[in-house]
């Protein structure tokens, strides 16, 4: 969808006539070519169960294709989300039913991308919980088959920066994992409570402070994490070759963002926010690198492609190969 208009949205509210806001919005998209969300909401209502949602959907997806001649793969359907922190009854099951929504949909039609409107999820909870429920809601949604998601990256962490019975926790309050004497509702909210959003992190800050040194500069890289970077840095400097510390250190913390990433425990904002703190690490320590004494080990020639997000891999590995003895040529970027 890069460079082209995303309408948000449409639905079923007051029906699919020829005057119904429907069959207006309908009408823009196709006469500009813009990709529609499609909302889960008809005549009697907004979907709260699995198969209304899919219902919903399927007769979205059978409009829009049809009637419209709109693509599958310009159609992008909310499966919607409410909240699950009311501790009311009728809503507990809220969280399961988006998810299997969104695996069904996927399922019957891979090519239709999948939306949600994430931090729905969590109203009602403390900045602090919200921020842990949105995430791992979110990781779950993501393993469903969810495609994109209208989320403010400041909302959401990835999973790892997370403790165990937090994200225990917050999986038993998605699916509704209760037994007697124990409500997942209560105990997230007993684990934040008088906890912030600052605080959150401030916590965070003092976990990696008590680290040993080579494990903080790791830490560091996954969780990207400045603050404090260069004075850990110039610590390492006292007993280490710069390039030692780059290539048994900073590298290894990289490793482990690429497994998370991989796996899907890291999204890719905090992919780069990981990659740019290797970045500033590098450019920290390059003025104390020593070039290799084992030249002409060959030349490597670098860029990268016309479209990529981004060209910090490419120019840490610049930097870590001209230092090991490589002559790199690096085309720069937008290259075909």
């Amino acid at each position: 969808l890069g460079g082209r208009a995303v309408i948000n949205s449409v639905n079923y509210e007051d029906g699919d006539g020829p005057e119904s806001r429907f069959a207006k919005v309908t009408r823009l998209a196709q006469e500009h070519g813009a990709a529609l969300i499609a909302l889960t909401i008809d005549e009697e209502g907004q979907a709260r169960t699995v198969e209304k949602k899919v219902e919903i959907a399927e007769r979205l997806i059978g409009d829009l294709t049809g009637n419209w001649g709109i693509r599958e793969s310009d159609i992008l359907i909310d499966t919607l989300t409410f909240t699950i922190c009311t501790g009311q009854e009728e809503s507990r099951k809220d969280g399961i039913a988006t998810i299997e929504a969104i695996r069904e949909l996927k399922r019957r039609h891979p090519d239709v991308q999948t939306t949600l409107g994430l931090s729905n999820i969590s109203f009602g909870l403390n900045p602090a919980a919200r921020i842990l429920l949105n995430s791992v809601f979110l990781d779950e949604c993501v393993k469903a088959g969810l495609d994109s998601a209208i989320v403010h990256a400041s909302k959401i962490l990835p999973i790892a920066r997370f403790d165990e019975e937090q994200v225990t926790t917050a999986l038993d309050l998605i699916y509704d994992r209760r037994a007697e004497g124990y409500d997942p509702l209560q105990k997230l909210m007993a684990l934040f409570e008088g906890a912030t959003a600052k605080s959150l992190k401030a916590g965070k800050a003092e976990e990696l402070a008590a680290l040993p040194l080579e494990e903080r500069l790791q830490r560091r890289i996954i969780d990207g994490e400045k603050n404090g970077l260069e004075a850990d840095l110039d610590e390492a400097l006292l007993t280490r070759p710069a390039l030692d510390i780059v290539n048994d250190t900073l590298l290894e913390g990289m490793k482990v963002v690429g497994e998370l990433f991989g796996s899907g425990q890291m999204q890719l904002p905090f992919v780069l926010q990981s990659a740019e703190v290797m970045k500033t690490a590098v450019a920290h320590l390059e003025p104390h690198m020593e070039k290799s004494d084992a030249e002409g080990k060959g030349t490597i020639v670098l860029a990268t492609v016309r479209g990529d997000v981004h060209d910090i891999g490419k120019n840490l590995v610049d930097i870590i190969l001209s230092n090991n003895g490589y002559n790199v040529v690096n085309l720069g970027i937008k290259q075909p």
